[in-house]
């Protein structure tokens, strides 16, 4: 008897403690919402949450990133190309060509490109950081067309409405995309899929593509904080973009 109450108990403090979760999931919810957060930010948030409340995750095994293979690569920009949407293809291309995340994309001012030098400044990424990305100089060509046609244009990329896009506008075109093609993919695959494709064919050290994907640890930050973005680098860099056949 005095079994079966006990059980009775930790059955009703187990179904409180779901409830409770369960509220506080729509309550935060409500507030990423709300805030409009993407990935990336969610990320940065929950982290600084876990360190102010001095909460430790469980230690698990760490998920290599999933990318597209050659094939279906190919076939997804195929697939962008056919809609016809000039501004669809050239933003979904520089998501690859620089590895940005999506919220750096958004934040893309015209002002911040360098078509002579094939650069763009990206103005307070992930953790507050401004960092210099690159693009391949076959690029340049469509990408100063693109600017030279919109001379009122604030963003790189931007709404009929003159705003900047939402990430959330960028994954749906990535979503919609990607089931045309028949792949997944989010706006953070072709992130994963640049650093792959010039971790494995530029030769750049590890310094040196953390440098210009902003890809950085804070236990690694001592072995590049001092590596400049120079010649060298950027020279390696369009060496192995012309590999890519977009």
């Amino acid at each position: 008897m005095g079994n079966h109450k006990s059980d009775q108990k930790r059955t009703s403090c187990v179904s409180q403690n779901e409830k409770a979760k369960s509220k506080l999931v729509s309550q935060v919810v409500r507030i990423v919402r709300k805030a409009g957060l993407d990935y990336e930010d969610w990320r940065y948030v929950s982290r600084r949450v876990r360190e102010q409340c001095e909460l430790k995750p469980k230690k698990k095994g760490r998920k290599l990133p999933r990318v597209l293979t050659a094939e279906e690569f190919r076939h997804f920009y195929q697939i962008v190309d056919r809609a016809e949407d000039i501004q669809h293809a050239l933003m979904l291309r520089l998501l690859f060509y620089t590895g940005v995340r999506v919220s750096e994309l958004c934040g893309i001012k015209v002002s911040d490109v360098d078509l002579e030098n094939c650069k763009i400044f990206v103005e307070q990424g992930k953790g507050s950081k401004d960092r210099y990305v690159l693009f391949g100089k076959t690029f340049a060509t469509a990408l100063k067309t693109h600017i030279a046609n919109r001379p009122t244009n604030r963003w790189l990329f931007q709404t009929k409405r003159a705003s900047k896009f939402s990430t959330r506008r960028v994954q749906q075109i990535v979503k919609q995309y990607a089931e045309e093609a028949g792949v997944k993919a989010t706006p953070h695959t072709f992130r994963h899929q640049a650093i792959t494709w010039l971790t494995k064919h530029s030769g750049l050290a590890d310094a040196e593509l953390q440098l210009i994907t902003g890809h950085a640890r804070r236990e690694t930050l001592s072995i590049y904080q001092h590596v400049a973005l120079d010649k060298q680098l950027e020279e390696k860099y369009q060496q192995t973009m012309r590999q890519v056949d977009l």
